[in-house]
This record gives C-alpha cells, structure tokens and sequence, in this order.
C-alpha cells in the first residue's frame, strides 16, 4: 500500500518555506503517506518541543534514542504564526514530540502556539493534537485555557498492544486525558485516533471505539499501519476498504460529530 511520489511546484514551496522558517512537521518526521497530498495543499502539521521524543513507541519513526531533547524555542510560535500568514491557511495542526523531561509535558508552549496565532488570526481554526503530560491533569487545563478549537490526544491502539507498541504510555492514562479535555470544556471539539493493522481483534477496535466515546471523544479517526521504516513494527494485517465502511458505520450509530476511517486516514487528515 503505496502513495506515488509527486514532484510540483506547490509541494517543493512548502518544503522551502518550513525549511526556511526551521520548523519541523509530522508529515516529514513521522514520514506520512499524505505529506504528497497535504503539501501540494499547503496544508502540514507543525511538530513543535523539538525532533527527539522521550517516549519509544515502536510504531514511529521519529527519533527517540535517548538523546537529550532540544531546549524550547520561545521563538518557535513566532515562527509557526509567519508560516501560517504564508501559506494562507484556514486551520492548522499543531502536535509535539512528548517531552517528559519537562514539568508540563510542553503544554505551556502549546498554550504560547495558540495565544499567538489566535491574536493574530482570530478567525483561524487551530486544532491541538499533544502528548498524555504523563496524566497531569493541569497540563490539559494550560492547553485549554487558550481554547484551541479541537482537542486531540490520540489512543493508538488497542490497550491488549500497549505493552508492545507503546511501553511508557497507558491506555486509561489516555482516556482519561480525553475525558478530562471534555469535562474542562465541553464546548470544545475533543478528537482521537488509532490504527489497524497490528495485530488487533475487531472485537477490540469496538471496544475501543466505545471507551472512546463514552470517554467524550467528538470527532474519531481510524487508518491503516503503515510501516515507516525497517526498526518499526511490521505490519499484521492490510484491512480491507470495506471492513473500514463498516467501522464507519458503526461510528456513525454511535453518534460521533465527526469521523474518518479509511486506510489513509490520519489523525491529522480531517
């Protein structure tokens, strides 16, 4: 399962100006199958605190071999808010490395990201998509405080996988954080994700599907693992398009506001 590679002027203007601003996205880093489709777009996902993350999910390729992580760039927001102005974008995502050696988890400079580009495009929809804080509670109420328009905090997998996929993260650490988010402000979008494809029962995505629903989750996302690069998991299983309409379906009786479940879903594509 493949995206053809695409050489156009929009894509290579993209690349320039992230490249010019030193920024870093998701789309590069975690190496997405849409990068093609997003930059031609002028769409990406910025990846702010740094390119090492704390963490060593065994599903991604961003770099996590125990290296220090960078200083916080206070001028990084700056930064996002002029490439933002440039690309002329109407919504933007912002994620993170995790960053467990900070106190917050980084939701302080999340909240900086949000304040800035909001005093300088209100009608901008900003969606936040960050790290569990190791369950610090306050640190989802930083990052509401500044009212992001989506809250996003993905779930990955299926809690049987955890141990493998994600060692030094916890499922009902995860839904916790999300239901916290909705509790905090039940008028704000709270969004999450996860894949398939590794090794999980189609009775676990259900149950999944349901935690996260009743945890407070509003807009959902489900796709296809796709192997980043060779120190990664391999993949299980290549789900059918139809098995995706079917999770589809199911989510939609479920009552979710909003959802994407398809083999090049992401969490960051809706």
């Amino acid at each position: 399962m493949r995206q053809a590679v695409r050489l156009e002027p929009e894509i290579e203007a993209t690349k320039k100006l992230i490249s010019e601003l030193r920024l870093n996205t998701v789309c590069q880093d975690s190496r997405c199958p849409n990068i093609y489709d997003c930059f031609s777009k002028k769409k990406c996902t910025f990846l702010i605190l740094g390119k090492r993350c704390t963490r060593n999910c065994r599903f991604c390729s961003i770099e996590n071999d125990g290296n220090t992580p960078e200083s916080v760039d206070s001028g990084e927001p700056l930064r996002i808010r002029e490439a933002v102005e440039r690309l002329g974008v109407k919504k933007i995502v912002i994620t993170s490395v995790t960053r467990d050696d900070l106190e917050d988890g980084g939701a302080g400079h999340f909240a900086d990201c949000v304040n800035i580009l909001r005093e300088h495009s209100p009608k901008l929809k900003i969606e936040v998509l960050v790290p569990d804080f190791q369950g610090k509670i306050e640190s989802v109420e930083t990052v509401m405080a500044a009212r992001p328009d989506i809250f996003s905090h993905n779930i990955e997998t299926v809690p049987r996988l955890y141990a493998e996929m994600r060692p030094k993260a916890d499922y009902r650490r995860s839904l916790d954080i999300i239901r916290g988010a909705k509790e905090r402000s039940p008028d704000t979008d709270i969004k999450s994700g996860f894949m398939v494809g590794l090794g999980e029962r189609e009775a676990e995505i259900y149950s999944v599907i349901e935690d996260l629903k009743r945890s407070g989750c509003d807009i959902i996302t489900i796709g296809q693992y796709l192997r980043p690069d060779s120190k990664c998991l391999e993949v299980k299983e290549f789900v059918t398009p139809e098995k995706f309409g079917i999770f589809s379906e199911y989510i939609r009786k479920l009552g979710f506001k909003e959802y994407s479940s398809s083999p090049f879903t992401r969490s960051s594509y809706i």
